[in-house]
């Protein structure tokens, strides 16, 4: 009987101590598992935003821009203490998602047909493309075309920008589709309902699934080093990419 018990106790103190050393590792404030078949994307560093309800996020080169869903604010941060550095309020209901092109910003609704793309300084309207349908939850630029998530079709639409014609699509990997963002050669998509962030190539391929950050993925953006996701709790959490 005294050696059950003194077995059971050892096996409570390496419990503990697991339990213990997990806990003080842990790289999320997502409440779920990180090691639960996903791969982990390392927290650099993590800033606030002001959007009340942040939604899209790009990057411009010099600051992030956010979107602020409850007001359709367009919000510039400095990205290395979250510092406001300007805003603008385009004419477009509904803003969803917001993407740069090398020179201008463009913007997506989620009850509007037409995509805009506006002067980066002060939000005017230079180009609208109306895609006659669709419910766009989030837009990125990149290889020269418009990627924009439908959350109709549940797809990823790519987008000539200068006419507006879809030349392919892809369904999403997910539930629905909260940021996109482009690292030069592959798409990521933030999916909020599975706390997820995917690495899929412009076929759509899924080549690795991430454990999101937060508790509400939004907005992905990638800086040319870094990716960064914007979540629900105005959180923005700039990540090295683990290979």
């Amino acid at each position: 009987m005294l050696q059950k018990k003194i077995s059971l106790f050892r096996s409570l103190i390496v419990f503990s101590l697991i339990l213990l050393f997990s806990c003080q590792d842990r790289l999320f404030d997502n409440p779920f598992d990180p090691d639960a078949g996903m791969v982990i994307l390392e927290i650099i560093n993590t800033i606030q935003t002001p959007a009340v309800q942040p939604l899209g996020l790009t990057w411009d080169g010099n600051t992030l821009w956010n979107v602020d869903g409850s007001s359709g604010t367009l919000f510039s941060l400095d990205r290395l203490s979250g510092t406001l550095i300007r805003t603008i309020f385009p004419s477009l209901s509904d803003i969803t998602g917001i993407a740069y092109d090398g020179s201008e910003l463009w913007l997506c609704s989620k009850t509007q047909v037409d995509i805009l793309k506006i002067n980066l300084l002060n939000g005017e309207v230079q180009k609208r493309l109306n895609l006659q349908r669709g419910t766009f939850t989030s837009i990125e630029y990149g290889q020269g075309f418009l990627w924009v998530a439908d959350a109709q079709s549940n797809k990823i639409l790519q987008i000539d920008p200068g006419t507006g014609e879809i030349h392919s699509s892809f369904p999403n990997p997910g539930t629905r589709v909260n940021g996109l963002a482009f690292d030069g050669i592959d798409l990521w998509i933030s999916d909020a309902s599975t706390l997820s962030i995917y690495q899929v190539t412009l076929a759509g391929k899924v080549i690795r699934i991430y454990l999101s950050p937060g508790q509400s993925p939004r907005g992905l953006t990638y800086d040319g080093h870094y990716l960064w996701n914007v979540d629900g709790t105005q959180k923005l959490y700039q990540m090295r990419i683990q290979n």
